[in-house]
């Protein structure tokens, strides 16, 4: 893909030895530049492509950054390291870990896994003053948000414990100062230890004990230097300390042990940022690092840009005049260049442009931007001819007809607020107005309508008794419960002080656990319709089962997956065939997929505890990110947070509620600071709270710097129902540069009941039918076979995601998977010498069976143990028919993705073991298989390996002379033809599929055989059964 760039981007882009500061200013086109920089680099021999390590802060920023590069490079490239810094971390002490005495099978715990964690524990700490009596969990949150604090200044315990112990205790005050320290530090390294003896880590300790196997193996240090000859980081304004220590040590300077090379080291280390958009210290970003970047390379070249492509002249003058405010702390002082922005884009003349609004109320204001919404989409109280709405079970709304040929849609515009809590009024008079909109950021899965329905249904099978999930339950359609008669039953419920559950079954005669038999009671006839007496006879039914598979063992997504598909509540989703309807879906499967990545990494826990880490999760507002950005094509007005549209843009932009401590926020301290001692990242010169307020005023700038075409500033004197009158936000008077105290004294708008009486509301619906889902952007082996099977299960499986039920052979077969990963793994490091003596025997092989054994997907207890002892004669079988120590092992496990057009290839080969070596190695490719013995003929059709051929050739730099299939079970090894042919043919074979797939060509293939034993035959209206 050819981009056409400026001077300063070339500048940037061709720029080939030493480091590479690159301050690039809000829509100047930096990860356009990073990308074509990456792409120069392998084009231009500098290195290859595995040899560049370019780093970021999310996985959508990664996976943008890596689909640019795949457009403008040849297939097959091979390898480049681009990821988050977590996902880059992980990846390394996967591989090194053992050389800093930490398990590789280490669990990741999230902020509420990591709650619990501590709770479990927390009277095995030595913890005194922060654990009181009467309330122990008191400061359990602020203890983890300290711990974390430390991890992203670089501080170990050891060096904690040093700092506590060398405190004062001559007076009072420095006494008690030293004990809650010392408190702190030993907990801290209390805490370390007890991760590392359970295996289980956090985020913060990712990046913590890369730096420490770092610092602690030179020689491991040293493979990784040599290896990447690129270094790249993106966003560089947003790292921690640690994130740029980790970054230094890679590029050769390690800032607490090479203090002798600073100003003399000059890497191939790029950075690209700007500092006028730090807007994440809240999250222990340090600007400092981009401040400080030239004293440690005062050598790196600088290139600063400042052609936007994004906005009108006026919009960045207005933002350039407010960010000054920030001086001296800017690089445009530090660095002595000109950071003021220059539009590049073409506009036509508007003598409205950065537009002042305020109101005499919270609600005035939301009013007025409501109105200037409909304005700017062609809508006015003078040509508004039908303003019927339709809303959806959400509320949300949408005009029926939408006036044709407008100047802007409506989601052309945002509408950006320093908080969630802050947009609600706006959305009120939205959908008041039947404005359709769309939330996006970071809102959770958790706080979804159609997921809280599920957990609702969980807490019921743990607590039946709490009233609250129970109505939530009962409210559903599905059991044709209607308000009133809900009512009744609760009403009786209270007056027998029973609870609506026991209530219910009284009505039926039945026991929820017991007995089922059906007997309507006299009270029962009397309040239910008929309808809802069907109703509440399934629900019941249901929820007997889900009870008897509670007490059976089964795992959590059994359970509600029983609840989904029984209730009919997934197949309702699943009628509608719109955007809207699509996007919940997906929210179920998400939601299945975090149950299923809880249960993996606590294979003994139970329905209650997954609960209860539910529960932990919510209260600290940890939840799965989902946006509502993603339905990209469906036509309405966003809402976000300012920190949420960081990286968008849009052609108008409101910024409201823009009054002292709303925008500028209030400055909110930490409950357990760090010592001041032990923080490397300050702005020496600014006491906290400027620190804040310069923090507050880059957010504004980011905020204004969305707007493409206008950009709508608004205010009021008074929100909520405070009676204290707010006084303008600071940073109005800094970008508009002028006094704007009679403007606020005497509000242009004030609340206006009169014209909102020409607004209908009405309960239909109307969302657009004709939203598309991408589709087809990575396609696996797995996938191209359940697509040949039959195109409508892939589409219920990899499009729409609806979780499968768990298979016995899923389980066994990744026992067996994990099991010979890592007895070769011990291969390989007895024949390396790396602290294996002794070589691998049967023993180690069965011992490692066991350890890897998966409980779950198995009928019964009964159905595991005879699984396990047929496992067990399969180990003794391979090792003693398949397993010599003259096997070299090459690769394990190896993951690769081949880039094909608009699309991508990804697999795992389970074995490559080095034939011969040289400078193109050549190996043999190995993979296991649990199942039955193929017949001859399906193994002669069976294109797997030579794709995988393909891969190992094209991105590996190895020659595969032969690839094979061994038969655990059976004890069969099968050589596969990988002839030039056959890889041609399997080439085409992904291409046509992939093809099929992205012209969303899903039309079953239904036969009874498949149907039977198919996951979905239960929703799929075509099942043959």
């Amino acid at each position: 893909m050819n981009i056409n760039l400026n001077d300063k981007q070339k500048q940037a882009v061709e720029h080939k030895k030493g480091a590479l500061l690159i301050i690039a200013g809000a829509g100047t086109g930096k990860t356009a530049v990073i990308t074509q920089r990456i792409t120069h680099i392998i084009n231009n021999g500098w290195a290859k492509p595995h040899e560049i390590l370019a780093l970021t802060f999310t996985d959508k920023a990664a996976q943008e950054m890596l689909d640019r590069v795949d457009e403008s490079l040849p297939l097959g490239y091979g390898d480049i390291w681009i990821s988050t810094f977590h996902s880059f971390c992980d990846r390394i002490l996967k591989q090194e870990s053992y050389n800093i005495g930490l398990d590789s099978n280490y669990t990741m715990m999230s902020g509420a896994q990591s709650y619990i964690f501590l709770r479990k524990h927390l009277f095995d700490l030595s913890l005194k003053k922060f654990r009181p009596y009467g309330n122990p969990t008191k400061f359990l949150n602020d203890l983890l948000s300290h711990f974390s604090r430390l991890q992203d200044e670089d501080v170990s315990p050891l060096e904690y414990l040093e700092y506590a112990k060398s405190l004062s205790k001559s007076g009072k005050v420095e006494k008690e100062e030293y004990e809650d320290t010392l408190e702190l530090a030993t907990v801290y390294d209390e805490y370390t230890n007890l991760k590392i003896q359970n295996s289980k880590i956090d985020f913060g300790d990712l990046i913590l004990l890369t730096i420490k196997l770092f610092r602690e193996k030179p020689n491991v240090l040293r493979r990784y230097q040599e290896k990447f000859k690129y270094i790249l980081v993106d966003e560089f304004q947003d790292t921690n300390y640690t994130q740029s220590v980790l970054v230094n040590i890679l590029a050769g300077l390690d800032p607490k042990t090479d203090i002798s090379k600073v100003g003399k080291v000059n890497p191939n280390l790029t950075v690209v940022g700007d500092d006028d958009q730090a807007i994440y210290k809240f999250r222990g970003a340090a600007i400092s690092n981009i401040l400080q970047f030239k004293q440690l390379y005062p050598k790196a070249k600088e290139v600063v840009l400042t052609d936007n492509y994004r906005s009108r002249q006026e919009i960045l003058d207005s933002a350039y005049t407010l960010i000054k405010h920030n001086n001296p702390h800017r690089l445009e002082i530090t660095e002595k260049v000109d950071k003021r922005l220059v539009a590049r884009s073409s506009f036509e003349p508007d003598d409205d442009v950065v537009n002042l609004l305020t109101a005499g109320s919270e609600d005035a204001e939301a009013e007025w931007v409501a109105k200037e919404v409909l304005n700017l989409t062609g809508y006015s109280q003078e040509n508004v001819v039908d303003t019927t709405q339709k809303f959806n079970k959400q509320g949300q709304s949408a005009f029926v007809e939408l006036v044709p040929d407008r100047k802007y849609k409506f989601s052309d515009i945002a509408i950006l607020v320093r908080a969630n809590a802050h947009a609600d009024s706006i959305t009120q008079n939205l959908r008041y107005l039947g404005i359709p909109y769309k939330i996006g950021g970071s809102r959770g899965l958790y706080s979804r309508e159609e997921i809280k329905v599920l957990i609702a249904f969980l807490r019921t099978l743990v607590d039946y008794k709490d009233e609250i999930y129970m109505y939530k339950v009962l409210s559903l359609e599905q059991w044709n419960l209607s308000t009133r008669e809900y009512m009744e039953i609760n009403r009786v419920a209270r007056e027998d002080h029973i609870s609506v559950l026991e209530e219910v079954e009284g009505m039926f005669g039945v026991t929820v656990g017991n007995s089922m038999d059906f007997e309507l009671s006299n009270l029962g006839q009397k309040i239910l319709s008929k309808e809802s007496q069907e109703g509440l006879k399934k629900f019941l039914a249901i929820f007997d089962k889900c009870v008897s598979m509670v007490k059976g063992g089964k795992s959590v997504g059994e359970i509600l997956l029983h609840f989904v598909q029984e209730s009919g509540y997934l197949s309702e989703m699943l009628k509608e065939k719109d955007n809207l309807s699509e996007f919940k879906v997906n929210n179920l499967a998400k939601f299945f997929n975090e149950i299923k990545e809880y249960e993996k990494n606590n294979p003994d826990s139970n329905i209650y505890e997954f609960v209860d880490y539910l529960n932990y999760s919510i209260d600290i507002g940890e939840s799965p990110v989902i946006d509502q950005m993603d339905l990209s094509e469906y036509d309405a007005v966003n809402i976000l947070t300012v920190h949420s549209a960081k990286g968008l843009e849009f052609p108008i932009v409101f910024l409201v509620n823009l009054v002292s401590d709303r925008f500028p926020s209030q400055n909110r301290r930490d409950t357990i600071p760090i010592p001041n001692e032990l923080i490397k990242e300050s702005l020496s010169d600014l006491d906290e709270r400027e620190e804040h307020l310069a923090e507050e005023r880059r957010l504004f700038y980011v905020g204004a710097t969305r707007a493409k075409e206008k950009l709508y500033l608004t205010a009021a004197n008074f929100y909520g129902n405070a009676k204290r009158k707010k006084k303008s936000s600071i940073f109005l008077e800094e970008i508009l540069d002028r006094d704007i105290t009679q403007e606020f004294e005497n509000p242009m708008v004030v609340k206006s009941d009169d014209d909102l009486n020409m607004y209908t509301q009405n309960k239909e619906d109307l969302i657009p039918k004709d939203i598309k889902i991408e589709v087809g952007k990575k396609v696996s082996y797995s996938q191209i076979n359940t697509y040949q099977d039959c195109p409508k299960k892939y589409e219920y499986s990899y499009v729409l995601q609806i979780p499968s039920r768990p298979h016995a052979s899923l389980s066994f077969g990744s026992s067996i998977h994990n099991t010979l990963k890592d007895f070769y793994t011990l291969l390989q490091r007895y024949k390396e010498g790396l602290g294996i003596t002794e070589e691998p025997s049967k023993e180690d092989l069965l011992n490692l069976f066991e350890k890897n054994w998966i409980s779950r997907g198995y009928d019964s207890k009964k159905h595991e143990l005879q699984r396990k002892e047929s496992g067990v004669k399969s180990m003794n079988k391979y090792y003693d028919k398949f397993f010599n120590l003259e096997q070299s092992p090459y690769r394990l496990e190896q993951s690769f993705t081949v880039h094909l057009p608009e699309s991508s290839f990804v697999g795992k080969i389970d074995r490559m073991d080095l034939v011969k070596s040289g400078e193109t190695p050549v190996v043999e490719i190995i993979d296991y298989k649990t199942g039955r013995l193929k017949e001859e003929a399906d193994i002669k059709k069976d294109l797997q390996l030579p794709l995988y051929c393909i891969f190992a050739e094209q991105s590996l730099g190895v020659k595969v002379s032969k690839a094979k299939y061994i038969f655990i079970e059976e004890g069969q090894e099968v050589e596969v033809d990988i002839s030039a042919e056959r890889k041609e043919k399997a080439k085409e074979n992904v291409f046509e599929v992939i093809e099929r797939i992205r012209e969303r060509d899903f039309v079953a293939t239904p036969n009874s055989f498949k149907c039977k034993y198919c996951d979905y035959n239960s929703i799929c209206s075509d099942a043959i059964l």
